[in-house]
């Protein structure tokens, strides 16, 4: 590493500048930077512990007890070890200050002759990427975030250290050393890899809003020491006519490389008669393109109240410096520059920030932004922190709605509808895409095809770099398209099984009525236990099916009922005689119907007519040939499971209302790990208590009956929802409320301000 000299493997710092063989002005100076990065860490370093320590306690909890062990034991250690950790980083900071004037020198002079080491390539998993390699990719990320003050401050620690410019792998204040001095600090702590690889992320993501306002601390610190206070940078400026001529030799030499961003002019001293850089011109805002939506205004005043609570609640928090406003076109230039280039980020907040940095890379000072586009920003910001706070981590869903944030930046700042009109298309497509990461989204529920559409709707939006509202229309008129094919599917996958469950539901009512007859007409009579297991199988199959096909008036089930009755005389009564050939012959058909063969309807005809006669050997032996009959229905009608309990008053309330509903209803219903997943309840039976659940592709989920959907309504496990709103709905929803929760307090507080001045 560049900067292997500034750490020390043993986790303490190996220098310090009390040690540090400096003349006495600089050592003085670098005194009060570590002054700085101490009062500025020491609160910050704690705040990231923490976070890292959040992240790892909503880990799900896994079935490897080691992994268990390893998670829960990062846990202490990030919150016991605190101190140790703020301790070594500026330990760390300070070994590399004291160093400054030796470090980069050896380290030139000992690369200077040596031959550079062969590079091998290969593949390597996630697992086996190095904690270097992590570090590094960090510290370039702030360090092309940060590039000016960078430069800016390299500049000075030259003058300190009696050597050219240094560079930002070896500035003790830079990047490189801050994340290196991070793994020195993570080293002292218990940490699994996983928890360290959180702790990174963390300190990255703070890194982002927290390094350019302490570099900024640190230049302003140097200036009031006298190091280099005049010191300014002057961007490139473009001559008139050079902008076609530019375009031409793009057109004719593509492979040339551009021109760098912005160049520094030679260092000059300031003093009266020699040169000074001119003052930095305010340009007035040009108005907006976009109109205002009067819907966005709204939005606009909910906002400012809550800016204003904030100041309030934070005194201080707000930056009242002028700034030079960022014009809209610009604001769209940049980011459609990020789309070319494939800048990522973690959130939108974290896109505004590289916008602003870039922007004060051109134009040489701070720039911030007009007030429609900061609440624009503001407003997707919070909009898209309470989408992906609703969708799983790691899903499908979370991964295409990242996917769309710099996107629908694009399209937000050009049509500012977007956040007051729900049937935008751009709304349309996010609430279809988040869908596939809602948190109450079964896995089983993925269809491959619905993915495909999402993913292809996706990639059509980032093939186009200057997204506009005609890229969503286009791309959600497909998606929508392939979306209705398959909801129609759906629909008519879960009218036949509605169908289904009607059919099954008959089968029940018939089944019923006729063991309510066999026992009716058996109940008070000695029938052998052979012949009252023949009679409650295959012939309530044969009269379920005549009650199915004829009903209850019908001379058919009439005429069978009378059968019944005299096999049932004939069974109990010797003295009855033998049955009509006209009986006997209905029950060979009749069983046959139901699924018997021809010499099974026979043997058993024959033991129902002579059951007397029969042995226990020659009975037994029937019943263990013809036992395992399929019946009528089997396989279609659920056997009915005994009651649990007793319904109590509320759970047979939550039953009738059950029982009332007159259309599918979506429902959510929290599983015995406290998940909670949306189904719908496509059909409740009025007269059986049949259900049928499905799910969104409209197949048939048989987990729950009426009785356990009926105690978890009252328990408050299962709620009907009126409709099947999307995560994004929610998320807008949840956004609107909270800005407006804002506007009310702020009343509170100053209830004046409704009435105006």
């Amino acid at each position: 590493m560049a900067n292997a000299t500034f750490i020390t493997s043993t986790g303490t710092a190996s220098n310090t500048l009390a040690k540090a063989r400096l003349p006495r002005y600089p050592k003085q100076v670098l005194e009060h930077l570590l002054g700085v990065a101490r009062n500025a860490f020491d609160e910050q370093l704690p705040f990231i512990l923490h976070e890292a320590e959040l992240v790892l306690a909503r880990t799900p909890i896994g079935s490897d007890a080691k992994q268990e062990d390893a998670r829960l034991t990062s846990i202490r250690s990030l919150g016991a070890g605190s101190r140790t950790f703020v301790r070594i980083f500026l330990a760390q900071i300070e070994s590399a200050m004291a160093s400054v004037d030796s470090n980069r020198l050896a380290t030139a002079a000992s690369t200077a002759d040596a031959e550079p080491p062969p590079v091998e390539l290969s593949l390597l998993d996630d697992d086996e990427v190095s904690d270097d390699a992590t570090l590094d990719n960090m510290a370039s990320r702030m360090e092309a975030r940060n590039s000016l003050g960078l430069q800016l401050m390299g500049l000075r620690f030259g003058v300190l250290a009696g050597t050219p410019a240094l560079q930002g792998e070896y500035l003790p204040l830079g990047p490189h050393t801050l994340c290196y001095a991070l793994a020195e600090a993570a080293a002292a702590l218990t940490l699994s890899r996983y928890a360290r690889l959180q702790l990174f992320q963390q300190f990255e993501r703070s890194m982002v809003e927290f390094y350019p306002t302490l570099l900024e601390a640190f230049n302003a610190r140097l200036i009031e020491d006298g190091i280099l206070p005049h010191l300014s940078f002057v961007p490139v400026r473009v001559r008139p006519g050079s902008a076609a001529r530019s375009a031409t030799a793009e057109n004719t030499a593509p492979s040339t490389p551009p021109p760098a961003m912005f160049e520094t002019v030679p260092l000059r001293s300031t003093d009266p008669g020699e040169f000074a850089p001119p003052p930095i011109a305010q340009v007035p805002p040009e108005p907006s393109t976009t109109a205002t939506d009067p819907g966005f205004s709204m939005l606009q005043t909910l906002l400012d109240q809550r800016r204003s609570l904030l100041s309030k609640l934070r005194p201080g928090a707000r930056d009242e410096r002028v700034r030079q406003l960022l014009q809209h076109d610009d604001v769209l230039t940049g980011l459609q520059r990020m789309r070319a280039g494939n800048v990522s980020a973690d959130s939108v907040n974290e896109y505004r920030q590289i916008l602003l940095a870039q922007a004060r890379q051109l134009h040489g000072h701070g720039v911030t932004l007009s007030q429609a586009d900061h609440d624009t920003f503001d407003l997707l910001v919070m909009f898209v922190n309470q989408l992906q706070g609703n969708l799983r981590k790691s899903s499908i869903g979370d991964a295409l709605v990242d996917r769309l944030k710099l996107p629908l930046l694009q399209m937000a700042l050009r049509d500012q509808s977007f956040f007051v009109d729900a049937n935008h298309p751009a709304r349309q497509l996010l609430n279809s895409v988040s869908q596939a990461g809602a948190k109450w989204l079964p896995e089983e529920d993925l269809d491959p095809q619905w993915l495909g559409l999402l993913q292809r709707a996706v990639l059509t939006i980032q093939q186009e770099p200057d997204c506009t509202v005609d890229t969503f229309i286009e791309a959600n008129r497909t998606l929508q398209s392939g979306l209705q094919a398959m909801t129609r599917k759906a629909e008519m996958a879960e009218r036949r099984q509605v169908e289904a469950a009607r059919g099954r539901e008959k089968l029940e009512v018939a089944r019923s009525r006729a063991q309510i007859e066999i026992a009716r007409r058996t109940q008070g009579r000695n029938l052998p236990e052979f012949q009252t297991a023949l009679l409650e199988q295959a012939w309530v199959d044969v009269l379920s099916l005549a009650h199915l096909r004829s009903g209850d008036h019908s001379d058919a089930w009439h005429q069978l009922l009378e059968v019944t009755t005299r096999i049932i005389d004939t069974c109990t009564d010797g003295s009855q005689g033998a049955l009509p050939q006209a009986d006997i012959e209905c029950m060979r058909s009749s069983l046959e119907q139901v699924g018997y063969h021809a010499e099974g309807a026979e043997v058993i005809t024959q033991h129902l007519i002579n059951g007397h006669a029969a042995t226990a050997d020659s009975c037994q032996e029937l019943l263990s040939k013809y036992g395992n009959q399929s019946r009528l229905g089997e396989g279609q009608v659920a056997a009915a499971a005994p009651p649990e309990t007793q319904l109590s008053d509320q759970e047979q309330l939550a039953q009738q209302a059950l029982r009332g509903l007159q259309e599918p209803v979506w429902m959510e219903v929290q599983n015995e790990h406290g998940q909670s997943h949306r189904f719908r309840l496509a059909w409740v039976s009025a007269q059986t208590g049949q259900i049928l659940v499905v799910n969104r592709r409209g197949q048939r989920i048989a987990n729950d009956d009426l009785d356990s959907l009926s105690r978890k309504l009252a328990a408050g496990q299962m709620r009907l929802l009126v409709d099947d709103a999307s995560p994004t709905e929610a998320a807008w929803s949840a956004t609107l409320d909270s800005l407006k929760r804002f506007g009310h307090d702020a009343d509170q507080q100053d209830p004046e301000a409704r009435h105006g001045d």
